[in-house]
């Protein structure tokens, strides 16, 4: 059954933020739509002005948010962050099936209870982790680069983690994942050329570059499955 799928990504700039996603979501028939928060250029400097104005859930089957260069907890963009919080509650209010994506599953995080918090260290690069028999993903490898730790509620389930942090977590219909199953070539390239200077004394581009290399074909192969798993979840009735 076709459906359609609100795409909501932050930064964009020369690459798309959901890498192959939408793409692969329309070769499976499937209906897009896209909502930028913070509509960059490719040559922005410092903070955004953010579009909240989401669209109406109104017709959505399914919600994917993705990551950002944003923290959760960041004082400068935290009245921003607070509505689409908010947009994350109206669609967990209607049943709707959630995916975030690392920022994406930061927000979800808090809007169950929990927090974000920054950690000792980056976890950057190609990972794996230990996961239970519910997870829905594969145990990796995965793209990583993030440096917060999300902290759930008892009632959250989480799936899988690593010694740094949860890295899969459901409450109801709604998943979050603290990697990023999106990437392609062009956009790890691109969040180098943006965001690298986080990586300075965790990790190098070249070092980044050759890992994706060998493994970002079995990191897109995984992504794909979660997709597919995805597209399964239903909807919660809501009376």
């Amino acid at each position: 059954m076709s459906k359609t799928i609100l795409l909501v990504t932050h930064e964009e700039t020369t690459a798309s933020d959901y890498g192959y996603v939408a793409e692969y979501l329309r070769e499976l028939g499937h209906t897009v739509i896209h909502h930028d928060v913070l509509r960059a250029t490719p040559a922005y400097d410092g903070f955004l002005e953010a579009d909240t104005n989401f669209p109406s859930l109104d017709g959505i089957d399914s919600v994917i948010i993705f990551g950002s260069f944003t923290h959760a907890y960041d004082p400068t963009t935290r009245e921003w962050v607070e509505k689409e919080m908010d947009f994350i509650r109206s669609i967990r209010e209607r049943g709707t099936p959630y995916l975030g994506i690392c920022f994406g599953a930061q927000l979800l995080a808090e809007v169950l209870g929990g927090r974000t918090i920054k950690a000792d260290r980056m976890e950057v690069g190609m990972i794996t982790f230990d996961a239970t028999a519910a997870c829905p993903t594969a145990p990796g490898p995965w793209f990583s680069w993030h440096n917060d730790i999300v902290e759930l509620p008892d009632d959250v389930e989480v799936l899988a983690r690593t010694d740094i942090a949860p890295q899969v977590f459901k409450a109801g219909n709604s998943l979050g994942v603290q990697f990023h199953p999106e990437v392609t070539t062009e956009l790890m390239n691109e969040w180098i050329r943006v965001g690298g200077d986080e990586l300075t004394g965790n990790y190098t581009a070249e070092e980044f570059k050759k890992e994706w290399e060998t493994k970002g074909k079995y990191a897109q192969a995984h992504g794909r499955e979660l997709i597919d798993w995805f597209l399964t979840v239903e909807p919660v009735v809501v009376s």
